[in-house]
């Protein structure tokens, strides 16, 4: 594109048209010299504009971060406000006028009020507030997998940290400028190194790791070797849903879908139903579907949803604010719990003392099998097996229900309800054995496992 410089036009590669800009839901201001009132985290008022550009606001809800009429960035109270921010006015201002740039990307100093005058600080930052990450490392160095959340506060050579949920492994910026997968030994050092297992291939200059091109280079042995299937993204790969109280249908495992979005967002596939989760029109989260293939996603009814708009927010990050349908109303249920982590008990021991002694004993976890959208165990020394059937309960099933690829509900021993992804070990509910022709409850049925052994109350 050219534009008008004085009386003629020049050549000007900044210049950028494009169907959509990248508006970050939530930045951090960092300002430690002075007009400290103005530094922490401002969201984004959706549907709400200054001046023609997104307009964000200070979590305390006095301070406002908006584009003047002068076409710069400020940082502006209750005065800027009340003109409906039709003005200048502000204690902070980005030093030239933006052009389209949103904050974080604007390059340039920011003026400070500091007495009657505006002066320079480069200590201003306007940031993006990191979001946490998914590493999936499929091929090696697994413990390395999993979910990352940001560091408040602590940076790593200028650069954001994020700690692995398990706290044994961090990504970090390197001091050779590349994003880097280490241990213990990175973070004794205050990460002022380059150690790790996992690096990315070239220096980010910037790039947060879910942005870079290309790929991520493993420690195989005592060799780095490029590992195509490692990713890095802030969208969880996998997300596991648990509604024990209703809609239990809808528990079990969902799987990202790549390239597939509904209202700007990603959308989540049950492993074995037809239920999604996905963003509705008004940017909550919702599951919605139903058990058979067919019709448009947006059309369907939600039968889970979130009570406030996600924000940007990745459906775990939502936390006790979902609602379930019952007959034909969405009531609040504290008991749905969305999360990218599921704790199955690699072993589960089985004692029924009444009858079927046959399916008692030990059950090992079948790794990266599932039944219906859940986890699977097998005996050991034995051949039954406890799954998810097709009605939602776990059940203790023999080889018949194996070679049905537990497509079934058969077996000899039922829980009483559908499980809504409740684990064996803690479901509160009695279990139901086959005497006979007919199931009868059995309350001397308990089910324990390794890491958490549990009787019935």
């Amino acid at each position: 594109w050219w534009r008008l410089s004085g009386e003629s036009f020049v050549e000007d590669e900044a210049i950028k048209i494009t169907v959509g800009t990248s508006v970050p839901f939530v930045l951090r201001v960092v300002s430690p010299n002075g007009q400290t009132r103005c530094a922490g985290e401002y969201q984004l008022l959706v549907g709400q504009m200054a001046n023609g550009m997104p307009l964000w606001r200070h979590k305390s809800g006095k301070m406002w971060l908006y584009t003047g009429t002068n076409g710069m960035w400020v940082v502006g109270g209750a005065d800027a406000k009340e003109k409906d921010f039709e003005c200048t006015r502000g204690v902070m201002y980005s030093k030239y006028a933006h052009g389209g740039l949103m904050p974080d990307r604007v390059g340039c100093i920011w003026l400070r009020l500091s007495g009657d005058k505006f002066h320079e600080d480069s200590s201003i930052t306007v940031t993006i507030k990191p979001s946490p990450l998914y590493v999936q490392s499929p091929n090696g160095q697994q413990r390395c997998a999993g979910e990352y959340v940001p560091i408040a506060d602590q940076l790593a050579n200028g650069h954001p940290i994020w700690e692995h949920i398990g706290g044994k492994c961090w990504l970090y910026s390197g001091s050779n400028g590349m994003w880097i997968i280490g241990g213990d030994d990175a973070k004794a050092k205050d990460f002022r190194c380059t150690r790790g297992v996992i690096y990315c291939r070239s220096a980010h200059g910037g790039t947060m790791p879910d942005k870079l091109v290309g790929n991520w280079l493993r420690l195989e042995g005592d060799t780095f070797r490029e590992d195509a299937a490692i990713s890095v993204s802030v969208k969880p790969p996998t997300l596991y849903v648990t509604s024990p109280s209703g809609q239990q249908k809808c528990a079990g495992e969902y799987r990202l879908m790549p390239g597939e979005n509904l209202h700007g967002q990603s959308v989540w596939k049950h492993r074995k139903l037809a239920f999604r989760i996905s963003s509705t029109r008004e940017g909550k989260w919702r599951i919605a579907g139903n058990e058979s293939a067919g019709g448009a996603l947006g059309d369907a009814a939600s039968v889970i949803e979130c009570d406030v708009p996600h924000n940007g927010s990745m459906p775990n990050k939502m936390g006790p604010t979902w609602s379930r349908l019952e007959g034909e109303e969405l009531v609040k249920d504290p008991s749905i719990v969305i999360s990218t982590v599921l704790h199955k008990p690699a072993k589960l021991h089985v004692k029924s003392p009444n009858g079927q002694q046959r399916s008692a004993g030990e059950y090992v976890l079948v790794a990266g099998a599932q039944a219906n959208g859940h986890p699977l165990w097998r005996q050991m020394g034995g051949k039954y097996w406890l799954y998810s059937g097709t009605n939602g309960m776990w059940i203790f099933g023999s080889t018949v229900a194996k070679e049905s690829g537990f497509d079934c509900s058969r077996g000899v021993i039922y829980s009483n309800t559908p499980h809504g992804g409740v684990m064996p070990d803690r479901l509160k509910s009695l279990w139901l054995r086959l005497d006979g022709e007919a199931f009868h409850e059995d309350e001397d049925i308990v089910i324990e496992a390794d890491h958490a052994p549990r009787k019935r109350p």
